[in-house]
């Protein structure tokens, strides 16, 4: 088996379909399986998938929302593909998208993780990868609405995560929306810490790939996804268990590879920049994006008070 396809259904009977029958149509010469989990979706739509797919994938039904990490690494556990490759369901495939992946990986050995280049509904870049590897002064720099302005301005759109060139580049770390890793690498490291519920599960693992592996991480330009980045909600609407999770993810994430005190400095920097986003949306009278603000602020305050429990670590 060349590569196992790991997808987690959740809620997204319809994005689920488009990927499957996308990857069905454009995946050409090579051997690869699709596993797919659902993670005990409330609308049932595990069931139909299952049913509407049964000759074509190997499906698994969690008997709870197990998150990211532990849905990945049950899907591992059966994989029995060369390279597995952590595919989102809310991707729409143009080309033989895998097969260039694979083909990369199999004629760089020093390349353990790769992905492509994602692209908007409309084909504009986006996010597809990150230059170095997340840490703090990054996550500061993201917050920086000075900075923010210098990029919009001066520099390409997505200038440091996407791959403009037409040679692969090695990357800090690669998304999680389409994520190919070599099987061995699992099994030397393990898989996606448990701990992560979801959100920065991705970079955590490629941290240590990094750290304690020979391997190195490539975006491959000449492979392109069109994603559509949070298709299972709505991304312009304030969604307050998704900022709870997310904020949740990045900190054990950074408890876990730079230490506790710079966890609890990045919730305590991004506090501070909610509430000064707050005080910008009071004078430009922007009530909803002020109360919006003032409940992220309020969030990260109660991760604060709850520190000693949830993101301290024996690293």
């Amino acid at each position: 088996m060349d590569v196992s396809i790991i997808m987690i259904n959740y809620n997204t009977f319809d994005l689920t379909s488009q990927t499957i029958e996308g990857l069905k149509k454009f995946t050409k010469d090579i051997d690869y399986e699709i596993i797919l989990i659902d993670n005990d979706s409330p609308d049932k739509s595990g069931e139909k998938l299952k049913d509407k797919y049964k000759n074509d994938i190997i499906f698994i039904q969690a008997e709870e929302n197990l998150g990211t990490s532990k849905a990945v690494n049950r899907g591992v556990s059966v994989a029995k593909g060369k390279y597995i490759l952590w595919l989102n369901t809310d991707v729409i495939f143009f080309d033989n998208f895998i097969k260039k992946l694979f083909d990369y990986m199999e004629s760089n050995s020093n390349c353990g993780v790769c992905g492509g280049n994602l692209l908007d509904s409309d084909k504009n870049p986006m996010h597809s990868f990150r230059d170095r590897m997340l840490d703090y002064k990054m996550l500061k720099r993201d917050k920086s609405i000075l900075d923010r302005a210098v990029r919009k301005i001066f520099k390409k759109p997505f200038y440091d995560q996407y791959n403009y060139s037409n040679e692969p580049i090695e990357v800090g770390y690669v998304t999680g929306a389409d994520m190919m890793v070599r099987r061995e690498i699992f099994d030397k490291i393990g898989g996606f810490d448990e701990d992560i519920f979801m959100y920065a599960e991705e970079t955590e693992f490629q941290y240590r790939v990094k750290k304690l592996t020979k391997y190195k991480i490539f975006c491959v330009p000449d492979a392109k996804l069109i994603h559509l980045e949070g298709g299972s909600f709505n991304r312009k609407a304030f969604n307050e268990r998704r900022q709870r999770v997310s904020t949740v993810g990045i900190a054990i994430f950074l408890s876990k590879c730079y230490g506790q005190k710079t966890a609890r400095k990045f919730l305590e920097m991004i506090k501070k920049s909610y509430k000064r986003f707050a005080f910008y949306c009071a004078v430009c009278f922007k009530k909803n994006k002020k109360q919006e603000f003032d409940k992220k602020r309020e969030i990260t305050q109660e991760l604060l008070n709850n520190f000693d429990k949830m993101f301290v670590f024996n690293n």
